[in-house]
């Protein structure tokens, strides 16, 4: 009998560290990429967009927003807003910075008149 108590404290023991370790896991924040711009040269935004359209999935990253015309309901936003999801702060600076999108975004800042930041997101408190 006592075996078994033990057996079954150390199978709880393992059973919330693992829980914790997934939490901890869980509760990292993403980064973000938002773009807001207006284009001024459709030849050269299509450009950046064959170029860096197929980067985001190789740093972690997925397009979740994209809207080339936006509604503003407050304030004087541009038309374009994009938001690029990673799976943190890193991979968003990561892929920011690659060769590949360094390359693709002078066809973006030539084309276009607008803003681009990279973010943490929210990540909810370990409990």
């Amino acid at each position: 009998m006592k075996q078994l108590v033990i057996g079954a404290a150390a199978a709880a023991a393992v059973t919330i560290a693992l829980a914790a370790t997934g939490n901890a896991q869980n509760s990292q924040a993403p980064g973000y990429m938002i773009a807001n711009y207006t284009i001024n040269d459709q030849a050269g935004f299509k450009k950046y967009m064959e170029e860096a359209g197929p980067l985001a999935p190789k740093f972690g990253g997925k397009i979740i927003v994209f809207n080339l015309n936006t509604t503003a309901v407050e304030g004087q936003p541009k038309k374009v807003m994009a938001i690029a999801e990673f799976p943190s702060l890193a991979d968003a600076q990561r892929f920011y910075n690659s060769p590949e999108y360094t390359a693709a975004r002078k066809f973006r800042v030539a084309s276009t008149d607008g803003s681009v930041i990279i973010t943490e997101g929210f990540a909810a408190p370990k409990q």
